[in-house]
C-alpha cells in the first residue's frame, strides 16, 4: 500500500494488524499531529540544550489531550514517557 495522503494512512490505521510507529521522521510526525491521527507520543527527553535544531511541534497542529501513562528517568538523566491520547483538551488552572 502507498501511503500518499493522511486518508490514506487513515485508511491504514483503521485497518488490522501492528500499530503504525514512526522513528526519526519529524515532517510526518508533524503531518500525523496536523490531521488528527497521533493516538500515542514516546519521548526521550535528554539532558542536553543544543540551542538550535528541528521542531517536533511546529505551527499547524491541531490541540490535543494526552494522559501520561508511563514513565521514567535513566541513570544518565534520560527521561522516558509515553502518553496516549486523552480525547479534547480542557483548559484551566495549574494547581490546587
Amino acid at each position: 500500500m502507498f501511503l500518499k495522503t493522511p486518508a490514506d494512512i487513515q485508511k491504514l490505521k483503521n485497518s488490522e494488524g501492528a500499530d503504525i510507529q514512526v522513528w526519526g521522521s519529524g515532517k510526518l510526525v508533524q503531518l500525523l499531529l496536523k490531521h488528527d491521527l497521533v493516538d500515542e507520543l514516546r519521548f526521550k527527553i535528554y539532558p542536553l540544550i543544543l540551542g538550535e535544531g528541528k521542531k517536533l511541534f511546529e505551527n499547524g497542529g491541531i490541540p490535543a489531550a494526552f494522559t501520561l501513562t508511563e514513565s521514567q528517568v535513566t541513570s544518565k538523566g534520560v527521561i522516558i514517557a509515553n502518553y496516549k491520547r486523552a480525547g479534547d483538551v480542557v483548559t484551566g488552572d495549574v494547581g490546587p
